[in-house]
């Protein structure tokens, strides 16, 4: 046990399993981000369709915002050690323990959903041997929508973006944005609201659909879909937790798994186009097309992110870029 000691006592109740499905289950899943987001009705729905496939018999109560104080980086060990039982995590935040963790949020590397999604499947075997490294199981990814650029003002080409103080939110969007001149910090997604009313930042690099559930419009009123990346959330179980479910139990989660999973995927591009709509409604600019030569001068920045992460990857990263680039019938430019 490396941390959260003291919060094992409080949550123990809830890893009560037994071999049969009639003693009922309740399980605490922490995530950061709000019940409003992509992520959180993501939550939402795998927990509904476990207490239906379960007939009651398992379910979850859900701490959205951090409410009980662990942020996506501290997620990871949060589950692994058996302070939560499982957890709905930000993976970017966990590259400096792994750099599988900064595969999805490789700069400029999918240009839609479906590429992401392929992406996240190449590599999906890789990702259950590093969870089970640390004592926990995949359940499913849930994707965010493509990242974009919030901003007090329009930016619109690099002279612009020069000395930005803004929202960064793991090692590669840092480099990519130092690269091209702004300020980049890297803040968890707790932090950005009190940084942006006190001024501390005046732009955040995250979704259309995430910054309105925070209602960053309040203090950043454009938006420039930059299709920066496509960053995913995983929602993971403690090992010794799934080892203790009957197998009835675990089919169930499972099958919830699965579903939920398929259900984030396949309204990612729905949440979007809604986002946009809502951003109009308040009187958002909304860069939909950024200038060509814009986005173009941010994508020659990410060329060295990608060759250092290739690097430090080492043969699993060439392995997954190597078979995503077949996969998509085009090279991956490092």
């Amino acid at each position: 046990m490396k941390l959260f000691n003291a919060l094992v006592g409080a949550f123990s109740l809830s890893f009560t399993v037994t071999a049969a499905i009639a003693e009922p289950i309740v399980w605490d899943m922490p995530n950061e981000y709000p019940a409003t987001s992509i992520q959180g009705e993501t939550d939402a729905f795998f927990s509904a369709r476990l207490e239906e496939l379960s007939g009651g018999e398992m379910s979850i109560v859900h701490h959205y915002g951090g409410a009980i104080g662990f942020r996506s980086r501290d997620q990871l060990d949060a589950v692994g050690d058996g302070a939560v039982p499982l957890a709905n995590t930000f993976i970017a935040p966990l590259g400096g323990i792994d750099p599988l963790f900064l595969l999805m949020s490789l700069p400029f590397l999918t240009s839609d959903s479906a590429e992401a999604r392929a992406l996240f499947e190449i590599a999906e075997p890789h990702f259950n041997t590093l969870l089970e490294s640390h004592n926990q199981r995949l359940l499913y990814s849930s994707p965010w929508a493509p990242s974009g650029l919030w901003s007090r003002e329009e930016i619109t080409g690099l002279e612009a973006l020069k000395l930005l103080k803004m929202r960064s939110y793991d090692a590669n969007s840092t480099k990519v944005f130092r690269a091209a001149g702004a300020a980049p910090v890297q803040l968890s997604w707790a932090d950005i609201v009190p940084q942006l009313s006190a001024g501390g930042i005046d732009g955040v690099l995250t979704s259309i659909e995430a910054g309105l559930s925070a209602s960053f419009n309040e203090y950043t009123p454009v938006f420039a879909a930059l299709n920066y990346d496509s960053t995913i959330n995983i929602a993971t179980i403690n090992l010794d937790v799934w080892n203790g479910l009957s197998e009835e139990q675990k089919a169930i989660l499972e099958q919830a798994a699965n579903e939920t999973e398929d259900h984030a995927w396949a309204n990612v591009d729905v949440a979007v186009s809604l986002a946009y709509e809502e951003a109009r409604a308040a009187g958002m600019t909304v860069i939909a097309e950024p200038d060509p030569a814009y986005r173009a001068a941010l994508v020659d920045r990410a060329a060295p992110v990608i060759a250092e992460w290739l690097e430090k990857s080492g043969e699993t990263g060439q392995s997954i870029l190597s078979s995503f680039s077949t996969a998509m019938g085009r090279e991956i430019s490092n």
